[in-house]
């Protein structure tokens, strides 16, 4: 059995590494300092992948090389009694942002979205959220109350948008075509944030939960942003990656034979080329 306070100690020390991460404002991360990044796409609860793509980044003998992560809970590996495991994945982060702050960074999602304001989100009629509570009551029968809420307060601080020097960004969606005229990149720097916008109809909502790949709407959306090339999750990839235009990347890592990720330069600039050779496989 896991002992729910070291979890807890974690935790919040990860919360003060993502509060301290140098170029964060709000939602957005603005990396300067990085000459690499390696992107994963959704892992939903896939401990296995992110230890993965962990080995992968070698952070530690590539100190100028970064991890991105997204969407880590709401997955089918389970615990003992059938209850959702994915805080597992959660867990693992928060103690490799504490080692790595600067290099492991998790990036926002429609799952946690919906599990930390309480809205319901399913998948074949189960309730995801109340799944995942059930888990985490399972694995920290004396400390659940405590556990749930230091998992709010890290999803709380956690960037909803990466961009990077040489125009690349990076969001777990972007806002469908009938959001994007009213969604204003500014307001995900407001601290606070206003509680409405994590609502439908509101900015962070409308970045994680859009499902428009069209070359049209990619381009309108990098337009505000001020970037040229685009970095997404959110869509089910049984390849695990896939360009839907040529101007975005759509990432999948919770398939078995399939977890997706990206790499990509930082601090030079990228052309389609090298751009649509990007993916790859864990």
């Amino acid at each position: 059995m896991i002992d729910p306070n070291k979890v807890l100690i974690t935790i919040e020390k990860a919360i003060l590494a993502f509060k301290n991460t140098p170029g964060r404002s709000g939602r957005v991360l603005r990396l300067a300092s990085a000459s690499e990044v390696i992107v994963v796409g959704d892992l939903h609860g896939r401990v296995d992948h992110l230890k993965k793509a962990f080995t992968l980044a070698d952070l530690k003998a590539n100190p100028k090389r970064t991890l991105i992560v997204q969407e880590l809970i709401h997955g089918t590996t389970t615990h003992a009694d059938g209850s959702d495991n994915s805080h597992l994945v959660l867990d693992m982060v928060a103690s490799l942002k504490c080692q790595f702050p600067n290099q492991i960074h998790y990036l926002l999602g429609n799952h946690e979205l919906s599990q930390v304001t309480n809205r319901q989100i399913s998948k074949n009629n189960i309730d995801l959220n109340q799944l995942f509570d059930q888990g985490v009551a399972f694995a920290y029968p004396s400390a659940v109350a405590q556990i749930m809420a230091a998992y709010k307060s890290l999803i709380s601080v956690i960037p909803a948008m990466i961009l990077l020097p040489n125009q690349v960004c990076i969001s777990h969606s972007l806002p469908d075509k009938t959001k994007l005229e009213s969604f204003d990149p500014k307001k995900l720097e407001l601290v606070p944030e206003h509680e409405s916008d994590l609502f439908p109809g509101g900015n962070v909502h409308s970045l994680v939960w859009g499902r428009d790949t069209s070359l049209e709407n990619a381009e309108n959306f990098l337009n505000k942003v001020h970037c040229k090339w685009l970095v997404t999750g959110h869509i089910p990839c049984n390849h695990g990656f896939d360009y839907t235009n040529s101007k975005q990347i759509i990432l999948d890592a919770h398939f078995d034979n399939a977890a997706g990720y990206c790499r990509l330069p930082a601090d030079q600039e990228i052309t389609g080329e090298v751009f649509l050779k990007s993916g790859g496989l864990l």
